[in-house]
């Protein structure tokens, strides 16, 4: 049985701060790779302006092909609906009967988990790494943790991940305003971001 993490987001765009989860997962848990999840849209995020799913899905590409520990799945991104983190489980739970899944997020998304769609049956059948992301406490992931373990029987495995402060919306900011996202994102991204004309 090969143990994955699935790492899921709308990538717009992908950047360090993903990237670091990512390896930072796969070393610490040795996990055998992580899946890129990119999402079609997010129900919390219909109406934004993003870029297409092909762009997304093709960045992420460029990162996984010099990282034989990652690969990318487009069961959300090219679905015709909205993406829920259960059926999208559910359905990489049959396509890989024999391996053990776990799903990677940020403490952001974590701290609401319970509220997502299906988030109690979330919590009882699949199990979680968590990483720290910025402006949060560990207290309180941990503390939020302890409480869904004891409720849920859930399995959580807190990340010592290195915290990277970068978010898509400085990212876009410095593209429209004609600052250098070098130290924001991987260079193959930025060139096809640049290529692209992606968020001017």
């Amino acid at each position: 049985m090969s143990e994955i993490g699935i790492l899921g987001g709308t990538f717009d765009p992908f950047h360090f701060g993903h990237l670091s989860i990512a390896e930072a997962a796969i070393e610490e848990f040795d996990l055998s790779e992580v899946i890129l999840l990119p999402t079609k849209v997010q129900p919390f995020k219909i109406g934004r302006e993003m870029a297409s799913e092909e762009d997304r899905v093709n960045m992420v590409r460029l990162i996984a092909e010099e990282n034989r520990k990652l690969r990318v799945s487009t069961i959300e991104a090219f679905s015709q609906r909205v993406s829920y983190t259960y059926k999208t489980l559910k359905l990489l739970q049959k396509e890989y009967p024999d391996d053990k899944f776990y799903f990677i997020l940020g403490t952001d998304s974590f701290l609401t988990l319970e509220e997502w769609y299906k988030g109690k049956e979330l919590l009882r059948e699949f199990a979680f790494i968590i990483g720290i992301r910025p402006g949060y406490k560990i207290s309180e992931t941990e503390n939020t943790a302890k409480r869904l373990k004891e409720k849920y029987n859930a399995e959580i495995r807190m990340l010592h991940n290195e915290i990277v402060e970068v978010s898509s919306t400085e990212i876009k900011n410095n593209i429209k305003s004609g600052q250098s996202i070098e130290s924001l994102v991987p260079t193959q991204i930025e060139r096809y971001i640049d290529e692209h004309g992606l968020y001017k």
